[in-house]
Protein backbone atom coordinates (compact mmCIF):
# COMPACT_ATOMS: atom_id res chain seq x y z
CA UNK A 1 0.00 0.00 0.00
CA UNK A 2 2.77 2.07 0.78
CA UNK A 3 4.74 1.83 -2.66
CA UNK A 4 1.42 2.33 -4.29
CA UNK A 5 1.05 5.37 -2.62
CA UNK A 6 3.98 6.58 -3.42
CA UNK A 7 3.63 6.02 -6.94
CA UNK A 8 -0.19 8.03 -6.97
CA UNK A 9 2.16 11.05 -5.46
CA UNK A 10 5.20 10.99 -7.73
CA UNK A 11 2.35 10.95 -10.58
CA UNK A 12 0.53 13.91 -8.74
CA UNK A 13 3.70 15.98 -8.88
CA UNK A 14 5.08 14.40 -12.31
CA UNK A 15 1.63 16.11 -13.59
CA UNK A 16 1.77 19.60 -11.82
CA UNK A 17 3.24 21.13 -14.92
CA UNK A 18 0.27 19.97 -17.31
CA UNK A 19 -2.40 20.87 -14.69
CA UNK A 20 -2.78 23.44 -17.20
CA UNK A 21 -3.95 19.66 -18.88
CA UNK A 22 -3.83 7.99 -32.14
CA UNK A 23 -7.69 7.47 -32.05
CA UNK A 24 -9.61 6.55 -28.81
CA UNK A 25 -8.00 2.57 -28.60
CA UNK A 26 -11.39 0.11 -27.79
CA UNK A 27 -10.68 -3.05 -25.73
CA UNK A 28 -8.14 -5.23 -27.41
CA UNK A 29 -5.76 -2.78 -28.03
CA UNK A 30 -2.56 -3.93 -29.08
CA UNK A 31 1.21 -1.97 -28.29
CA UNK A 32 2.85 -0.36 -31.10
CA UNK A 33 6.17 -2.23 -32.11
CA UNK A 34 8.24 0.54 -32.78
CA UNK A 35 10.58 -1.53 -35.76
CA UNK A 36 6.75 -1.75 -37.53
CA UNK A 37 3.53 -3.48 -36.15
CA UNK A 38 1.64 -4.74 -33.89
CA UNK A 39 2.53 -7.63 -31.01
CA UNK A 40 -0.08 -8.50 -28.33
CA UNK A 41 0.86 -8.08 -24.65
CA UNK A 42 2.17 -11.47 -24.58
CA UNK A 43 5.01 -10.69 -26.98
CA UNK A 44 5.73 -6.94 -25.48
CA UNK A 45 9.43 -7.21 -23.71
CA UNK A 46 8.17 -5.39 -20.37
CA UNK A 47 10.92 -4.65 -17.77
CA UNK A 48 10.89 -5.04 -14.54
CA UNK A 49 9.06 -2.84 -12.28
CA UNK A 50 7.05 -1.67 -15.85
CA UNK A 51 4.64 0.85 -14.29
CA UNK A 52 8.00 2.42 -12.26
CA UNK A 53 9.87 2.45 -15.13
CA UNK A 54 6.75 4.27 -17.47
CA UNK A 55 6.45 6.87 -14.46
CA UNK A 56 10.11 7.55 -14.50
CA UNK A 57 10.43 7.98 -18.38
CA UNK A 58 7.13 10.02 -18.26
CA UNK A 59 9.15 12.08 -15.71
CA UNK A 60 12.35 12.25 -17.90
CA UNK A 61 10.65 13.75 -21.05
CA UNK A 62 10.67 10.23 -22.26
CA UNK A 63 6.92 9.70 -23.46
CA UNK A 64 7.86 8.21 -26.62
CA UNK A 65 9.25 5.40 -24.72
CA UNK A 66 7.16 5.46 -22.09
CA UNK A 67 3.97 5.11 -24.10
CA UNK A 68 5.14 1.64 -25.53
CA UNK A 69 5.34 -0.14 -22.23
CA UNK A 70 2.13 1.87 -21.20
CA UNK A 71 0.41 0.45 -24.27
CA UNK A 72 1.48 -3.15 -22.86
CA UNK A 73 0.44 -2.81 -19.47
CA UNK A 74 -3.21 -1.62 -20.37
CA UNK A 75 -3.75 -4.27 -22.79
CA UNK A 76 -2.93 -6.86 -20.04
CA UNK A 77 -4.93 -5.25 -17.58
CA UNK A 78 -7.50 -2.50 -19.13
CA UNK A 79 -8.64 -1.45 -15.45
CA UNK A 80 -4.92 -0.25 -14.36
CA UNK A 81 -5.58 3.43 -13.24
CA UNK A 82 -1.47 4.14 -13.04
CA UNK A 83 -0.55 2.73 -16.64
CA UNK A 84 -4.08 4.15 -17.93
CA UNK A 85 -3.24 7.66 -16.52
CA UNK A 86 -0.13 8.18 -17.53
CA UNK A 87 -0.64 6.62 -21.07
CA UNK A 88 -2.98 9.38 -21.26
CA UNK A 89 -0.68 12.49 -19.60
CA UNK A 90 2.18 11.33 -21.91
CA UNK A 91 -0.31 11.28 -25.26
CA UNK A 92 -0.98 14.77 -24.30
CA UNK A 93 2.41 15.59 -23.23
CA UNK A 94 3.71 14.07 -26.73
CA UNK A 95 0.71 15.70 -28.65
CA UNK A 96 1.62 19.01 -27.59
CA UNK A 97 5.19 18.73 -29.29
CA UNK A 98 3.33 17.67 -32.80
CA UNK A 99 1.94 19.73 -35.13
CA UNK A 100 -1.69 18.82 -37.61
CA UNK A 101 -3.40 15.48 -37.33
CA UNK A 102 -0.65 13.67 -35.30
CA UNK A 103 -1.35 16.15 -32.66
CA UNK A 104 -4.88 16.21 -32.71
CA UNK A 105 -5.33 12.53 -32.54
CA UNK A 106 -2.28 11.93 -29.86
CA UNK A 107 -4.56 14.88 -27.39
CA UNK A 108 -7.90 13.38 -28.10
CA UNK A 109 -6.39 9.32 -27.69
CA UNK A 110 -4.92 11.30 -24.22
CA UNK A 111 -8.01 12.71 -22.86
CA UNK A 112 -9.90 9.78 -23.28
CA UNK A 113 -7.80 7.39 -21.34
CA UNK A 114 -7.31 10.38 -18.65
CA UNK A 115 -11.70 9.74 -18.71
CA UNK A 116 -11.49 6.59 -18.61
CA UNK A 117 -9.40 6.47 -14.79
CA UNK A 118 -11.05 9.37 -13.98
CA UNK A 119 -14.37 7.45 -13.81
CA UNK A 120 -12.91 4.33 -12.51
CA UNK A 121 -12.46 7.11 -9.00
CA UNK A 122 -8.37 7.68 -10.20
CA UNK A 123 -7.71 11.01 -8.55
CA UNK A 124 -5.24 11.77 -10.58
CA UNK A 125 -6.70 11.72 -13.46
CA UNK A 126 -9.44 13.28 -12.26
CA UNK A 127 -7.59 16.86 -11.00
CA UNK A 128 -5.73 16.29 -14.84
CA UNK A 129 -9.39 17.07 -16.52
CA UNK A 130 -9.67 19.99 -15.06
CA UNK A 131 -7.19 21.80 -16.88
CA UNK A 132 -7.89 19.20 -19.96
CA UNK A 133 -11.90 20.97 -19.76
CA UNK A 134 -10.07 24.34 -19.42
CA UNK A 135 -7.18 24.41 -21.99
CA UNK A 136 -9.52 22.18 -24.91
CA UNK A 137 -6.72 19.66 -24.72
CA UNK A 138 -8.26 16.64 -26.51
CA UNK A 139 -11.64 17.69 -25.68
CA UNK A 140 -13.10 21.09 -26.51
CA UNK A 141 -12.66 23.35 -23.64
CA UNK A 142 -15.68 23.29 -21.44
CA UNK A 143 -15.61 25.38 -17.51
CA UNK A 144 -18.72 23.22 -16.79
CA UNK A 145 -16.92 19.93 -17.12
CA UNK A 146 -13.86 21.44 -15.80
CA UNK A 147 -15.46 22.63 -12.15
CA UNK A 148 -17.17 19.19 -12.18
CA UNK A 149 -14.06 17.27 -12.12
CA UNK A 150 -12.67 19.65 -9.74
CA UNK A 151 -15.77 19.07 -7.55
CA UNK A 152 -15.42 15.15 -7.67
CA UNK A 153 -11.40 15.25 -7.06
CA UNK A 154 -12.54 17.32 -4.13
CA UNK A 155 -14.71 15.22 -2.54
CA UNK A 156 -12.65 11.96 -3.49
CA UNK A 157 -11.99 9.43 -0.62
CA UNK A 158 -8.94 8.10 -2.01
CA UNK A 159 -7.59 10.90 -2.54
CA UNK A 160 -7.74 11.59 1.58
CA UNK A 161 -6.47 8.29 2.05
CA UNK A 162 -3.59 8.98 0.06
CA UNK A 163 -2.53 12.40 1.28
CA UNK A 164 -3.37 13.95 -2.17
CA UNK A 165 -3.44 17.53 -1.84
CA UNK A 166 -6.19 20.28 -2.60
CA UNK A 167 -6.73 21.69 -6.22
CA UNK A 168 -3.73 24.44 -6.28
CA UNK A 169 -4.42 28.16 -5.78
CA UNK A 170 -3.52 29.44 -9.29
CA UNK A 171 -5.85 26.89 -10.88
CA UNK A 172 -8.65 27.15 -8.75
CA UNK A 173 -8.35 30.68 -9.74
CA UNK A 174 -8.99 29.85 -13.64
CA UNK A 175 -12.07 28.04 -12.61
CA UNK A 176 -13.52 31.03 -10.44
CA UNK A 177 -12.93 33.22 -13.61
CA UNK A 178 -14.40 30.86 -15.73
CA UNK A 179 -17.54 30.35 -14.01
CA UNK A 180 -20.25 32.50 -12.23
CA UNK A 181 -22.76 31.00 -9.50
CA UNK A 182 -25.27 29.36 -12.62
CA UNK A 183 -22.42 27.36 -13.88
CA UNK A 184 -20.61 26.12 -10.62
CA UNK A 185 -24.57 25.42 -9.67
CA UNK A 186 -24.63 23.37 -13.33
CA UNK A 187 -21.16 21.54 -12.35
CA UNK A 188 -21.96 20.56 -8.77
CA UNK A 189 -25.59 18.92 -9.99
CA UNK A 190 -23.15 17.14 -12.62
CA UNK A 191 -20.78 16.32 -9.76
CA UNK A 192 -23.45 14.84 -7.49
CA UNK A 193 -24.54 12.21 -10.42
CA UNK A 194 -21.41 10.97 -11.26
CA UNK A 195 -20.63 7.76 -9.48
CA UNK A 196 -17.21 5.48 -10.34
CA UNK A 197 -17.47 2.92 -12.76
CA UNK A 198 -15.53 0.24 -14.20
CA UNK A 199 -15.08 0.90 -18.24
CA UNK A 200 -13.50 -2.65 -18.94
CA UNK A 201 -13.39 -6.29 -17.79
CA UNK A 202 -10.16 -7.79 -16.11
Amino acid sequence: MKARAAIFSALLLASSPAWAGGLYQPDGVQPIDPKGGDMGPQQLQLPPDPEGKAVELRMHGRCREAITILRGLTAINRNDDIATFNLGQCLIDQGKTETGAPRASDMYEGARWLLEAANRGFPNAQVALVTVFLDGDGFAANPVEAAKWSLIYRGNGMRFALGLPDIPATLQARLDAALNDRSWDEAQSLADQWSPQNTAEE
